[in-house]
């Protein structure tokens, strides 16, 4: 099992904990994971802030608090319109609680929830129906009693977005920040598709409202449980950022130029924090947002890819292939590609495929090296740069052969591994892998060992382990040296 909610095991496969609850004081109750859910527990009932990123993981929250409590959940409250904050609301409301946000955090949810969603998916999440929309709004109902318990709604100064709400419980002295506050990892700076986050000051003002409560906790939209310390760090980041962007756009450099000098120039208290979700180049694009036309809102469309090429190696490869021996090209970028160079298949699956753009074999290990880069990228989002582009390269293997079991593989691999890293449902990802097991072609015992592993991947993920040690025994059979299978069963 892996120590901590959504943070990977030794064993990349071993069965994870989604989330667990850990107490911040008598009546109020933390559950990490991707995105943090509080829950306050009064003498009535329960509220719950922030319904998590999906539904699987929002009914395992709902799971954990009837168990624990066995109370009646009245509430479920956004913090901010984000999608990770919002997804769960339908399993909130089908226990029977209000949905509570401000009006704004409900326009938002309309008007930014195409873009937002559009994004997302991009990085390779599968979102799911779009978040309920509330029924009570924090802006009216500026108090929540939960039976000797209060709950003060606050309608917060911009910071990681224009809508924040925060949730404070006076009796407990923790105030919930949502996203104004994220600790334990780098902060992402708002939207990427939008414009919003740091690019002024006042996310600097949000800090000193979150402060003027005097909570003894604040419990973040992110990460462990905050205190001064904590937002101390976050206001030193905002305010690096935003002196030191500043400071080069008004020296005439381009962005790029900014980029480059800025990040070989971070300091080690900058480049010693994790990075998950945001880095310090989607600090340096926000910030830049703030400063110049971008033609669009975010900067997601000028931000440099994450996908490494190398293209020197890969020409020098590509010049002792003729141009019309596809084969050959496969047999060259498999060679690469199993040889663990995934920059240099990169560049030679796009040297391939512009001899041969319609080869559902090259399209597929592009796509096989694209995520092999991945592994190297630590940000989830800035990960999405190769999951997008490997997509698109399988979309168009399946486009051009629907039946191509490679690439069914290859698709459904991901998809079931990106449920099982984020706790969703893995459904989607299986279905591929059925399609690919049903396919007329004749599969070499490597590949029936693939989707066995798979297949119980995704059975590990609904955590079914009965059936996900079946399928493991059957990878196994099928080829007794294949990794991934033998590493899955030593849980």
């Amino acid at each position: 099992m892996n120590p901590k909610p959504g943070s990977p095991p030794e064993n990349p496969f071993a069965p994870r904990v989604y989330g667990s609850l850990e107490r911040i004081t008598e009546h109020a109750f933390i559950w990490r994971n991707i995105v943090n859910s509080t829950v306050f527990v009064g003498e009535r009932g329960l509220a719950v802030i922030d319904t998590q990123v999906n539904h699987a993981l929002a009914r395992r929250l709902r799971a954990a608090i009837e168990t624990a409590f066995a109370k009646p959940i009245l509430y479920a409250v956004n913090t901010h319109y984000h999608w990770d904050h919002t997804s769960g609301n339908a399993v909130f409301a089908d226990a029977g609680a209000t949905l509570v946000a401000s009006r704004r955090t409900a326009t938002a949810m309309v008007e930014r929830a195409p873009r937002q969603k559009g994004f997302l998916a991009s990085r390779g999440f599968e979102l799911g129906p779009d978040p309920l929309q509330p029924t009570l709004f924090a802006d009216d109902s500026t108090t929540l009693d939960l039976g000797g318990l209060e709950l003060s709604l606050r309608l917060g100064k911009d910071a990681e977005t224009a809508d924040p709400t925060l949730v404070w419980c006076e009796r407990e002295r923790v105030l919930v920040s949502g996203d104004t506050v994220m600790t334990g990892s780098f902060p992402i700076f708002g939207q990427p598709s939008q414009r919003e986050g740091l690019e002024n000051h006042a996310w600097l003002a949000a800090l000193d409202e979150v402060r003027a409560f005097g909570a003894a906790h604040v419990s973040p939209g992110h990460g462990p449980v905050a205190h001064e310390a904590e937002l101390a760090t976050l206001e030193r980041i905002c305010r690096y950022f935003l002196e030191q962007v500043k400071r080069h756009h008004d020296a005439g450099r381009t962005l790029g130029e900014t980029i480059a000098v800025m990040e070989d120039e971070m300091p080690a208290w900058i480049t010693r924090i994790p990075q998950v979700w945001g880095t310090p180049r989607y600090a340096i694009l926000r910030v830049w947002a703030g400063l110049a036309d971008l033609g669009q809102p975010g900067w997601q469309h000028v931000k440099p890819s994450a996908i490494v090429r190398d293209r020197d190696a890969a020409s020098t490869l590509a010049a002792t292939i003729t141009p019309s021996e596809s084969g050959k090209w496969v047999d060259a970028v498999h060679h690469v590609l199993e040889g663990g160079d995934a920059a240099q298949a990169i560049a030679l699956a796009e040297a391939a495929l512009a001899a041969h753009p319609d080869d559902p074999a090259l399209l597929t290990l592009q796509a096989g090296a694209l995520i092999a880069a991945s592994r190297a990228v630590p940000s989830v989002l800035e990960k999405g740069d190769c999951f997008d582009a490997a997509r698109s390269a399988l979309a168009r293997a399946l486009e051009i052969s629907p039946s191509f079991a490679p690439a069914l593989l290859q698709a459904g691999q991901f998809q079931v591994m990106m449920a099982f890293r984020n706790g969703d449902d893995p459904t989607p990802g299986e279905r591929l892998l059925e399609r690919a097991a049903a396919s007329a072609a004749p599969q070499p015992r490597r590949l029936r060992a693939e989707l066995a592993f798979y297949r119980g991947m995704a059975a590990r993920a609904r955590g079914d382990e009965a059936t996900a040690r079946l399928r493991f025994d059957d990878a196994v059979t099928q080829d007794p040296t294949f990794r991934p299978a033998l590493i899955a069963k030593m849980t």
